[in-house]
């Protein structure tokens, strides 16, 4: 639960990174202790807040605090992973023999990598005070702003304000180190004006990097313009999206980029390595270090991610 401060702040913090060493180092113990040949160990921490509103009106406001203890284990070529939110040293030690269990059951990997060892990380920034310490009412202020709008226009709205913070710790036996964390804040708004209804969002690790009102602004003045709109016949037309819009269509695409989805024959990539897929104007690139992107700057194995060159995309388009 949230305490809040005289001046309204939240008071709830994430743990420090020295709390998560202490955790992390517990568990890598018990993996000693237990017998297994590595013990790798992911803590997620998460401290999140969300505002939803219908019909021109807050209806729901809830926040949530939780941590998260993944334990993956390796004995004789054999892995497995079990997960606990249960924090105290004996659940910590049941969950690493759970997971050592669950190895010995299943069958030998070939070539199964040991875990890598301890490595350097580029430093990056994504956690903001102001995004972190934004309070119930700092949402509902803003939200109110939208649905006044939405009132004076004669249209319903509807959406959701939703920010938070998390972080995580990433170790194993083998020396591995890695640790980030982040803020992150999201506006989303429908309009309705019937029979139209249009939509606007917008996310950020700062809160500070979105105006609602100007989004809420855009839904309504593109519900109005939709009112009078016509059919089109079946056609190719040339269609203009906003970035919101485009994120979601290309959202659809992250997982179809893993490795391990083209392995496993899930991909929509498969057989298409080195064929362009878009036009010459297009380019698609992963950086991890990018102003914009959010996330940490390594795996989930603790490798470091590297920006991708255009170069090596050149099956997706070699246009800027």
């Amino acid at each position: 639960m949230s305490k809040k401060s005289k001046s309204g702040k939240s008071e709830t913090h994430l743990a420090s990174e020295s709390d998560l060493k202490k955790r992390i180092d517990t568990v890598l113990r018990l993996g000693n202790i237990a017998g297994a040949d590595e013990t790798e160990v992911q803590v997620d921490e998460t401290i999140d807040a969300l505002t939803r509103f219908a019909n021109n009106a807050i209806h729901q406001n809830v926040a949530e605090h939780g941590i998260t203890i993944s334990i993956r284990t390796v004995v004789d070529g054999r892995t497995a992973r079990a997960t606990t939110n249960r924090l105290d040293e004996d659940s910590l030690f049941a969950a690493v023999k759970s997971s050592l269990q669950l190895a010995h059951s299943q069958p030998k990997i070939p070539g199964l990598l040991p875990m890598p060892g301890k490595q350097r990380y580029r430093s990056v920034n994504r956690f903001t005070s102001e995004t972190a310490a934004t309070t119930p009412e700092d949402r509902a202020r803003a939200v109110k702003k939208s649905c006044d709008l939405a009132i004076r226009s004669g249209q319903v709205a509807a959406g959701i304000f939703s920010t938070g913070q998390s972080q995580l710790a990433l170790a194993n036996s083998q020396g591995l180190f890695a640790a980030h964390r982040q803020t992150h804040a999201e506006f989303s708004i429908t309009m309705q004006d019937e029979p139209a209804a249009s939509w606007a969002k917008a996310n950020s690790g700062n809160v500070r990097n979105f105006d609602p009102q100007k989004l809420a602004a855009r839904a309504s003045e593109k519900a109005q313009m939709a009112k009078d709109a016509q059919e089109l016949a079946p056609g190719k037309y040339t269609v203009i999206l906003e970035p919101a819009a485009v994120l979601d269509l290309v959202g659809f695409l992250f997982y179809d980029f893993a490795a391990t989805a083209v392995a496993d024959q899930r991909s929509c990539l498969l057989k298409r390595m080195n064929k362009p897929l878009f036009g010459k104007n297009i380019s698609i690139t992963d950086d991890a270090y990018h102003l914009q992107q959010l996330g940490a700057s390594f795996d989930g194995e603790g490798i470091g991610c590297m920006p991708v060159s255009r170069r090596e995309l050149t099956g997706f388009g070699d246009g800027h």
